[in-house]
């Protein structure tokens, strides 16, 4: 039994050393988290996601979804950077007994140039510039 443990508690004090030797390997980095719950008036989702590597690329990522007595919904964000560019986008929908609401917003950049879109917005002019 003792071996077990000492064996259980090595693993898990070797696990950062581990780790961090992947990390001096490869310059890439990563994290996520997922949460989720349920009951009886409703359930929800959580998502976080980001990471980055060596060449400067990056990019973070939540989302909520959950529904209710009083409706359902979700919210999405997103933003990056890749090659010199960056760009960010979000999302939401809800619905309930009152409405339903829906909308988004993004932006890019690339060569040093920014292009916005907004969900009420022509974008067609921002592009000929």
């Amino acid at each position: 039994m003792r071996s077990i443990i000492r064996l259980v508690a090595a693993s898990a004090l070797s696990l950062p050393i581990v780790i961090g030797a992947a990390g001096i390997a490869s310059a890439d980095v990563e994290f996520d988290q997922n949460n989720a719950s349920a009951s009886a008036d409703g359930a929800t989702l959580h998502d976080l996601a980001s990471g980055a590597d060596g060449e400067g690329n990056s990019y973070f990522y939540e989302s909520y979804e959950l529904a209710g007595p009083y409706g359902a919904g979700n919210y999405t964000l997103l933003t990056w950077t890749y090659e010199g560019g960056a760009g960010y986008f979000d999302q939401y929908a809800w619905s309930s007994p009152d409405g339903a609401w829906v909308g988004s917003t993004s932006a890019t950049a690339e060569d040093g140039h920014w292009v916005t879109e907004d969900a009420d917005a022509d974008v067609s002019d921002d592009l000929d510039e």
